[in-house]
């Protein structure tokens, strides 16, 4: 049912919102009948579900670019739901977490695909910017102009990209990454980093966000938010092309490398 890389539209975005089918999982009626109206004035299809159940026969028979879902739900929750979804092995739609409760650790959340998590009572604006910013094409939301503060920077070099992921140094997902680090940052961090790759010839500066920090397995979870113009095309190539439909993976081991 999803296509093995998602479609690019005319002019760079992966989807405009105004084309994009989405659906509305919660249990409270208010809730739900709130965002589903939000997103079909944005021009957007929009179905709606009470549960996690009724979300995966509504995608079984409908093609559908995102899913905005609560957690806590009865007969089936989003966790359940959005692990199903990603069970399918192959490219699953964009997904947002809407709830009353921080009870899904942002590293599951991000492994699970699961690109933000907002807090209810949910802004209109932000939730609305939250989803259009899912649909983008990642050469495109990554080609923001650098912020020209002073940020933590963090240098790594690697052999080479094939040996990184092999030895389980680093893994790429939709929209992050993840690797071994002895220095620990705080999580929501903004930083600079730099990935060196002396076999590809390929360095990798950009900016982003530390979701997570596994401190006693020395790894950090970190959210692209820039990459240079240079290795811009092959970090999105990464992320189109990884073998997971996770966010960020939750740890480089448990990606599977297929060697070419």
């Amino acid at each position: 049912m999803f296509p093995a890389h998602p479609p690019v539209a005319e002019g760079g975005s992966l989807m405009q919102l105004k084309d994009a089918s989405v659906l509305v999982v919660d249990d409270e009626p208010h809730y739900r009948n709130i965002m589903t109206g939000w997103f079909e004035k944005e021009g957007s299809r929009v179905l709606a579900a009470e549960n996690g159940f009724r979300a995966l026969e509504l995608i079984e028979k409908n093609e559908i670019n995102a899913i905005v879902t609560d957690i806590r739900m009865p007969e089936m929750d989003g966790t359940e739901l959005i692990k199903r979804v990603k069970a399918l092995g192959k490219y699953t739609p964009t997904a947002i977490a809407v709830t009353g409760f921080s009870d899904l650790p942002p590293r599951d959340a991000y492994d699970l695909g699961i690109e933000a998590q907002l807090s209810k009572p949910v802004e209109r604006k932000a939730l609305v910017s939250a989803l259009r910013k899912t649909l983008m094409d990642r050469e495109e939301l990554w080609a923001e102009a650098f912020r020209t503060t002073t940020l933590p920077a963090i240098t790594i070099e690697f052999e080479g990209l094939r040996a990184a992921l092999r030895k389980k140094k680093i893994a790429f997902g939709r929209g992050g990454f993840c690797m071994t680090s002895r220095t620990p940052f705080a999580e929501d961090l903004s930083i600079t980093f730099e990935l060196r790759f002396a076999e590809d010839r390929q360095n990798v500066s950009g900016q982003g966000t530390v979701r997570w920090n596994a401190v006693r397995e020395q790894l950090l979870g970190i959210e692209i938010t820039r990459i240079s113009a240079q290795a811009r095309a092959w970090v999105a190539d990464l992320a189109r092309s990884n073998r997971t439909v996770s966010f960020i993976p939750r740890s480089p081991a448990t990606v599977a490398i297929t060697e070419e």
